[in-house]
């Protein structure tokens, strides 16, 4: 029985030999006599590139192809830092080489063979031009926010830039819980009622990684406990000579964070200067003159606002006013004041400021 076996062995194998060696068929694929068993020859090639701009560079998309349709195996890119991936039942594949810089690049592709089908590449030279950024730069076009915020509320701006592609948008600073949604640019956020100010800028950056960055904003936070605060400063025309005419100005400002109502400024000028009109010419409502004192309601001031008072004075002459002081120069004190019917909801009550007059004596007895 074995020797039966052993026989039989020997023949079948002397029978494949003797295809292989005279000629035939070995799997479908047609043998000349003396040879063994070949792969099916393969063509690789780079059928498109697609570029797509990032914000560190561009990305080519590389499309192969390999023919006849191995239906599986892999495929290699080489060329701008190259890139790898299996190829599809179909016969085709997709990779993708990340941060390309700009320039010009030679791509070729290869297939290393699969079950039946030989390897093949590289391919004929795919070549690709990769663009730099734009020429046009980020520009902003609303970046002008409010300077002052109301602790306990909402603080909320929209900053906006141009210059595509894509842009978005990041907060530098600010206080805790202010933020900026990237894609529209809001900043937005419920103002601490603490603190006097903060502080913040914006940033933005398109898709080629280009930037702009908006200056440091100050604001300042107002409180409810926050009063007004008056503060004034008085000039006078100095010298002048006696019998001619000089105006003397007070600026009233509110240096705090409340309104300022009905804020009432007064110019009180000594018996050597007499005060003539109000401002610069007779005609002047709203401001009138008594004894020697001007005085005008200046209405409300909001913080920060300035407003003024004016009177024009003529210089007298006369030795009784002069005594034996008559041929020297003499100086006398003006005195500018302002207040606000609001007090005691104030920093503070009537602000004073002072201004100094020098006359020269001329006439007859000079």
């Amino acid at each position: 029985m074995h020797r039966l076996v052993e026989a039989v062995g020997r023949r079948s194998a002397g029978i494949a030999a003797g295809v292989i060696l005279t000629g035939g068929l070995a799997g479908g694929v047609l043998l000349t006599p003396g040879t063994a068993y070949a792969a099916t020859a393969t063509t690789t090639m780079i059928t498109s590139v697609t570029q797509a701009p990032g914000s560190s560079g561009t990305t080519l998309t590389v499309n192969v192809s390999v023919s006849p349709n191995p239906g599986g195996g892999n495929f290699s890119v080489s060329g701008a830092g190259g890139c790898a991936a299996a190829l599809g039942t179909s016969g085709t594949g997709t990779c993708n080489i990340y941060g390309v810089g700009p320039g010009g690049y030679a791509l070729t592709a290869s297939f290393g063979g699969w079950s039946g089908f030989g390897s093949s590449g590289p391919s004929s030279p795919f070549w690709v031009k990769v663009a730099g950024p734009p020429h046009s730069t980020l520009t902003w076009v609303a970046d002008s926010p409010s300077l002052n915020a109301q602790a306990g509320q909402n603080y909320s701006y929209t900053f906006r830039a141009v210059g595509s592609p894509w842009i978005r948008y990041s907060l530098n600073g600010g206080f805790s819980g202010m933020s900026i949604n990237p894609y529209t640019g809001t900043v937005s956020g419920t103002v601490p009622n603490y603190g006097n100010s903060f502080s913040y800028s914006v940033t933005a950056t398109n898709g080629y990684g280009q930037t702009i960055t908006t200056s440091w904003y100050t604001v300042y936070i107002r409180h409810f406990f926050n009063r007004a605060r008056l503060s004034t400063s008085l000039s006078c025309t100095s010298p002048v000579f006696t019998g001619t005419k000089g105006r003397c100005t007070l600026w009233v400002t509110n240096s705090g964070y409340g309104n300022a109502p009905a804020v009432n400024a007064q110019i009180a000028l000594p018996r050597q200067l007499k005060a003539d009109y109000c401002g610069y010419y007779y005609f002047n409502f709203g401001c009138s003159i008594s004894g020697n004192t001007a005085s005008q309601n200046l209405g409300t001031l909001s913080p920060g606002q300035t407003k003024s008072l004016t009177v024009t004075f003529t210089a007298r002459t006369g030795f009784w006013l002069w005594g034996w002081h008559h041929g020297y120069r003499f100086t006398v004190k003006v005195v500018g004041s302002a207040s606000s019917s609001g007090y005691p909801f104030f920093q503070n009550g009537t602000s004073y400021s002072t201004a100094y007059v020098t006359i020269i004596p001329r006439g007859w007895w000079a």
